[in-house]
């Protein structure tokens, strides 16, 4: 087995921290969360079938906002050589 190692002079590390609602998993979804509850909402006051466009981008953004929880939490994406 052969490794690669990064020889190159500008590491893509980043600088600073990253914000809180990134760096805590509990805090990722909620802003998806909150666009699902606003487009069921809208997709509510809609009569018709243009009703389901809002529809399904809400249920888009609920499903985006679970699986938000499991990105980051592998314990290798923030390990650095």
């Amino acid at each position: 087995m052969l490794g690669l190692v990064d020889t190159r002079g500008d590491r893509p590390d980043p600088v600073g921290r990253e914000p809180l609602w990134l760096d805590l998993p509990e805090l990722r979804p909620w802003r998806w969360y909150l666009a699902t509850v606003v487009l069921l909402i809208i997709a509510d006051r809609i009569d018709g079938w243009p009703a389901l466009i809002p529809l399904a981008a809400g249920i888009s953004c609920a499903l985006y906002g679970v699986t938000s929880y499991s990105r980051g939490n592998d314990g290798l994406s923030k390990h650095r050589q």
